[in-house]
């Protein structure tokens, strides 16, 4: 029995099946954080595990029976979702209470998603037929709009809806793109030999493939102009679930963009230009749009659009130091999404709207919060110390070398921009004087949303300042990219 084999499947059967047994159980709520805690300790342990295997191991992935393919660009994918995932079930126990009490019949559902969502994830990042990575990817989008819709007003529904429909239509083009790969070669589409398979099209296949994969995972990872799905599931969400689709399910998108179009962009001029210019589009105007927004929410969902684009971006670059850039930065990424909207999240539980006219009315006596949004505003702006600074030059300074200088000049703007306006939105509420008074309420906030958007928060500037903490991994994945793609 191949041990090794055992143990790297556990990232993914171990959610699967703690979520099927949260599911039929339908204990209370701290017994599904509980068991759902477990499960991510066991994936965490198996993912470390690949980890170490790989690292002194002599292969750059882990092959088994030709099926599986886990390197460490999927290793790193792995780890992030399942970081993400501890804060989302740890910041649910308080929120769901509080906010979705008439739903308490569904928490068992709730978590049990989570953790499914988490086992499709997983899956995806470790097989190697890209056939079978998009039907994971597509269950996990299924799974998702359940956690999109949970609070079940009209609103919620919509963005449900607009999510189911956007996203599994626009990832129906990926599936095109492996029917035509399929038909051109008359061979399966892997992950392992996708720089082979694609220096082997004709220029007007591989032209069309890249097109209807940039269509696919664009739209996956909410980018414009495939973006408007995004805003609205992000904010008729729960707080935890909107990290949980920032920081892991949209991530998803990028998996599919440096596994197909990275090996496109490597070997055709045109679809590497067509990337920059729309990721370009994606930076600059998910900061301006981000400016008019009263939604707390809808407004850093416009600004995370603006860095995803950075992060597509780098993935066709064609070099090292620019993949490295793209992998640090969505790891980045993830921690300044989750100081900002956690930090919201705390702020509408005392509160209990998103528009910032309401928000402002609180007490200004939220130093914590105040503390962690001003941290994630800052670390948008890729500002040092925090780790967003050196992800963000690293990525700029190749778009240039690569002659991309122009783009590199709107990525600078575009973060401009998003700093002012997540500050000036801090100055509305938490400085500036409101003459209508503060919001009289007895809600006090509980210590462990504290801790969360706190811990993410510094995170942003231990990471910035100790980058040889994550560097092991985040060379293993750069490596790995270029690997597949050459």
């Amino acid at each position: 029995m191949n041990y090794d084999f055992i143990c790297v499947c556990l990232s993914f059967i171990a959610p699967f099946l703690m979520g099927m047994i949260i599911f039929f159980l339908r204990k209370g709520l701290l017994t599904n954080v509980i068991l759902s805690l477990v499960s991510i300790a066991f994936a965490l342990f198996s993912t470390f595990y690949s980890f170490h295997i790989l690292k002194y191991g002599e292969s750059l992935s882990l092959d088994f029976y030709g099926f599986f393919f886990l390197d460490g660009f999927g290793i790193f994918m792995q780890f992030m979702v399942e970081f993400v995932t501890i804060f989302v079930i740890l910041y649910s126990l308080k929120e769901l209470p509080h906010n979705y009490f008439h739903r308490t019949k569904q928490f068992h559902f709730y978590f049990s998603m989570i953790l499914i969502s988490v086992g499709f994830m997983n899956v995806a990042f470790s097989l190697n037929n890209l056939f079978l990575i998009y039907i994971a990817l597509e269950l996990s989008s299924i799974v998702a709009v359940y956690l999109i819709a949970f609070n079940l007003t009209k609103e919620a529904l919509k963005a449900g809806f607009r999510y189911l429909l956007v996203v599994n239509v626009g990832i129906l083009f990926s599936l095109l793109g492996i029917v035509f790969i399929y038909y051109a070669t008359g061979q399966e589409v892997s992950i392992s030999s996708m720089g082979q398979i694609v220096s082997s099209l004709s220029r007007d296949m591989a032209l069309l493939c890249a097109g209807l994969f940039i269509i696919g995972f664009f739209t996956k990872a909410g980018l414009m102009p495939f973006h408007i799905w995004l805003p609205d599931a992000y904010a008729e969400s729960p707080t935890a679930v909107t990290f949980f689709l920032a920081g892991a399910v949209t991530k998803i998108g990028f998996y599919g963009l440096a596994r197909t179009v990275a090996a496109f962009a490597y070997n055709l001029e045109e679809i590497r230009l067509l990337v920059i210019i729309l990721t370009s589009l994606s930076m600059l105007f998910g900061a301006v749009l981000s400016f008019n927004q009263r939604d707390i929410k809808k407004l850093i969902a416009y600004c995370s659009i603006s860095e995803m684009g950075l992060i597509a971006s780098a993935f066709v670059l064609n070099s090292y130091s620019g993949f490295w850039g793209g992998v640090f930065h969505m790891l980045n990424h993830t921690l300044m999404k989750g100081a900002l909207f956690l930090s919201v999240g705390a702020l509408i539980y005392l509160c209990g709207s998103r528009r910032i006219e309401d928000i402002s009315l609180l007490p200004k006596k939220n130093s914590v919060i105040i503390i962690s949004f001003i941290i994630g505003a800052m670390a948008v702006g890729g500002m040092p110390p925090f780790s967003s600074f050196l992800s963000a030059v690293t990525v700029i300074f190749n778009l240039a070398e690569e002659r991309f200088f122009w783009s590199s000049v709107i990525l600078a703007i575009s973060g401009f921009i998003s700093v002012i306006a997540l500050l000036r939105t801090a100055n509305v509420i938490f400085w500036e004087k409101n003459e209508e008074g503060e919001l009289k309420s007895d809600t006090s906030l509980p210590a462990l949303m504290i801790f969360c958007s706190l811990f993410l928060a510094i995170l942003l500037i231990v990471v910035g300042v100790y980058t040889e903490v994550i560097y092991c991994l985040i060379d293993s994945a750069a490596k790995s990219i270029l690997a597949t793609i050459h």
